[in-house]
């Protein structure tokens, strides 16, 4: 076991010792990586890490991923269990009772499903979600792949806008993700149970709704066109997008990108150890409720980034975190209008001591993201794909 993993593990191990649990359960995906580097697709089949205040944690894992799981470094016993379900006596649940005994104390975490707890025989059963506490605040090693990862949505956002011209199609946009996850085989270990690749561009006025899916068809051409570079590599994520566009913008699309820029400035003038993310929410909600635009406010000013692309800490007004050295989280305040379309950058974003560090280096000023040229050769490349994939 790595020496980061090793730590999160002692950590963690002091923690259930000081609340009198006898073992602790880990069964998400994402917790058993984080302490393990195992990686796998658990599908239905359960996969547990069995953890006591002291001495090696075990593993329960299925028969078919025995031998898969043998490379796991730092921990004792492995066991497996046939199928899910099994017959009486070789479940996995049949194996973990037996291990820890009627009367323990157990703690589980608060994803754990229902059907896997009415399985347990404890005596009792405590809900802990310190796994939750302990990835807010990253460490080196965690930084380190966050970097690595920004790396690679920089260059997604890159060939979004690179690629961008008048008349190319949503599904266009979104075949450059092919190219980074080549580009990670190429230039690094990948691991592709924990990685994906999301690159998406929205034209106006369908960019006034980020979270939709605009018909594949659809055309970029006048207002405000939010592209976006959304990947994991390797078990961490990043995140860039920027509002770009295509000719010359109008003078109105020029103010509402400027008022977006400076509510962007607001928030990162706030970021650093000890201030409130519900305050940070507060101040960019309040700069455009001043100008009018209370309706045009469609969600938070951020959220954490780390193993997921969207987890604690969030930057929302009703969110009860403070900011803490090396928390990695995202800047994203926005407007959106139906009429119009969507004006938002977000950035991956890390605090430090005194402050922050934006770890996304795409260029966010309005003439660099203005297209400016005709790109004849990107328009009749994508008429070649299009009729290939029979898009009209």
């Amino acid at each position: 076991m790595d020496y980061y993993r090793q730590k999160r593990v002692e950590r963690l191990q002091k923690y259930i010792g000081e609340q009198g649990l006898d073992a602790m359960l880990i069964t998400s995906k994402d917790a058993v990586f984080y302490l393990s580097g195992a990686s796998y697709d658990p599908v239905e089949r359960p996969f547990i890490i069995i953890l006591r205040p002291e001495g090696v944690p075990s593993l329960v894992v299925p028969r078919l991923e025995y031998e898969h799981m043998m490379k796991v470094e730092g921990f004792g016993e492995i066991h497996w269990y046939f199928e899910y379900p099994s017959i009486d006596g070789q479940n996995w649940y049949d194996y973990v009772n037996k291990d820890i005994g009627k009367g323990a104390v157990i703690g589980i975490e608060p994803s754990m499903p229902s059907v896997y707890r009415e399985c347990l025989k404890a005596k009792k059963t405590v809900i802990v979600d310190y796994i939750d506490t302990m990835r807010l605040v990253k460490d080196e090693s965690e930084i380190n792949a966050i970097r690595l990862a920004c790396k690679w949505t920089d260059y997604g956002m890159k060939m979004l806008h690179e690629g961008l011209y008048r008349g190319e199609s949503v599904i266009e946009a979104t075949m450059h993700a092919r190219n980074i996850q080549t580009g990670v085989v190429k230039t690094t270990d990948f691991n592709y149970m924990t990685s994906s690749f999301l690159t998406a561009a929205w034209p106006a006025p369908k960019s006034a709704q980020p979270h939709s899916l605009p018909d594949l068809g659809s055309r970029m051409g006048d207002g405000p066109i939010v592209l976006m570079s959304f990947n994991r590599v390797n078990g961490y994520a990043s995140e860039n997008e920027r509002t770009v566009f295509l000719g010359e913008p109008s003078d109105r699309d020029r103010r509402l990108f400027d008022q977006m820029m400076k509510a962007r400035e607001i928030a990162l003038s706030m970021v650093k150890p000890g201030t409130r993310c519900a305050d940070i929410d507060l101040a960019t909600q309040d700069y455009f409720k001043s100008l009018g635009y209370e309706d045009a406010i469609r969600h938070r000013t951020g959220h954490g980034i780390g193993l997921g692309n969207h987890e604690a800490p969030f930057l929302s007004a009703g969110g009860d975190h403070v900011l803490e050295e090396n928390m990695v989280i995202s800047i994203e305040p926005a407007l959106y209008f139906d009429d119009i379309g969507g004006f938002r950058h977000s950035d991956t974003v890390l605090v430090t001591k005194t402050g922050y560090e934006i770890m996304t280096h795409y260029p966010v000023d309005l003439d660099s993201l203005t297209v400016k040229e005709n790109r004849r050769f990107k328009k009749a490349k994508g008429a070649i794909i299009r009729k290939f994939i029979n898009i009209k």
